[in-house]
């Protein structure tokens, strides 16, 4: 056997043995309690499920409910709209064959940048949505990080990781419940007037 045939297979054997050892911790474990972590003595490693900590929260519940309420708010005032703008467009079909050239151009314009304003105003709407969910789950991930970072070292926690980031994890080494739990007690709430304004 060749120097390089050899080194491909003791860099696999290597590979085996990480993944067998993370495998026996991965199905050996049920506990979830980070209560019964022994992270200090031989395994300071935790993971968290960040997508799931954010959307079980119930901070991420009430901006759930205000981003609804803004979408019907916004839809029936963009249906108002569409209404006049229907009605409009009516009056100018009705008006083509009567009105001089000059006149009926004008009522065209009127009718065309209308529309063009609805179009703008649905653009702005949307983006205004995106903004506020953007804004809302930056601040409950802040608040959870700073929950998380609390418990790495009350744990004495050397890394925490993110299970979007890991292929296999011990369930007794995943704190997320924990966070979550904390998170609704520190960030109830927001301000979703303040975050609306950019604040």
């Amino acid at each position: 056997m060749n120097i390089y045939i050899e080194s491909k297979v003791i860099n696999f054997l290597k590979f085996v043995c990480v993944y067998i050892f993370f495998a026996n911790i991965a199905f050996s474990q049920e506990d979830t309690n980070i209560e019964s972590l022994q992270v200090n003595d031989s395994f300071p490693i935790a993971v968290v499920n960040m997508q799931a900590i954010v959307g079980e929260s119930i901070a991420a519940s009430q901006v759930k409910k205000f981003i609804e309420a803004k979408k019907i708010e916004f839809s029936t005032e963009l249906q108002k709209e569409e209404a006049v703008l229907k009605t409009m467009q009516e009056e100018l079909g009705s008006q083509r064959s009567i009105l001089p050239p000059d006149e009926f151009a004008e009522l065209e314009g009127n009718f065309r940048k209308r529309v063009e304003n609805l179009q703008k105003m649905v653009a702005e709407k949307n983006q205004l949505l995106e903004d506020i969910l953007s804004r809302s789950v930056q601040k409950i991930q802040t608040e959870a990080v700073k929950i998380i970072t609390s418990i790495g070292k009350e744990k004495n926690l050397a890394l925490t990781l993110d299970t979007s980031t890991v292929v296999i994890a011990a369930n007794s080494i995943n704190i997320s419940r924990s966070v979550i739990d904390l998170l609704n007690i520190n960030l109830p709430t927001l301000d979703m007037d303040a975050i609306m304004l950019g604040k």
